[in-house]
């Protein structure tokens, strides 16, 4: 309701200023060359600012309702689940969220990939810690997380409108697809030197040290 009383007394004013300024211009009877580019600046000046304001104070639910719209068009498979939106990609499912930002036009986008495989009750907490830092070091634009129940890799940018989203959907998706690579890799390495049953153990070189003897 804010957003969409912002973006009326915006469009009030814009066409206030026009008119009071066209009045002033008619107003000199001067109907010459130079008058009549004037005018036409004029105009465009308006409407530039028009969409300029759609633009400006387009809520996080208009805007999700473009992306719909989009996903659909683009033959991606989409819902809406308690109030979140997911996308569906090579049979994966990525959870998006978008928050305002301290700038009406730009909204934060988080987009979340969990997961949970075989590997996650074999692994103790420090394992998932360590492997966690070093994926995020090789993977500077994500945030790979274990949380108590199942492994997260979060992708966080802003966009402007749904065109953004879009793109950095994709990056978000090769993003991901790198962070699962280097998962890959890492899961029999924690397997082997951080098991769940294990008590005692080193953090130094991936190697298992018994500290009892």
């Amino acid at each position: 309701m804010e957003d969409k009383k912002a973006f009326t007394k915006s469009n009030l004013i814009a066409g206030a200023i026009g008119i009071v300024i066209m009045g002033v211009l008619y107003s000199l009877k001067d109907h010459s060359f130079v008058w009549i580019i004037l005018y036409g600046a004029i105009a465009i000046g308006i409407m530039i600012a028009y969409f300029l304001s759609l633009t400006l104070w387009k809520s996080t639910e208009a805007i999700e309702a473009e992306i719909c719209k989009r996903l659909e068009k683009a033959g991606y498979r989409y819902e809406k689940k308690e109030g979140d939106l997911f996308v569906f990609k090579s049979n994966n499912r990525f959870e998006v969220h978008i928050d305002d930002s301290f700038n009406k036009r730009i909204k934060n986008l988080y987009i979340l990939y969990k997961f949970k495989d075989d590997s996650f009750d074999k692994v103790d907490t420090n394992g998932w810690s360590r492997a966690a830092n070093i994926i995020n070091v090789r993977n500077t634009n994500t945030i790979f997380v274990a949380l108590e129940d199942h492994l997260c890799c979060c992708y966080q940018s802003a966009i402007g409108n749904s065109k953004d989203f879009m793109n950095e959907f994709n990056v978000a998706y090769q993003s991901v697809v790198d962070v699962m690579e280097d998962y890959g890799r890492l899961v029999p390495l924690l397997e082997r030197d951080y098991p769940n049953n294990t008590e005692n153990q080193s953090t130094i070189g991936f190697k298992q040290t018994n500290t009892n003897n």
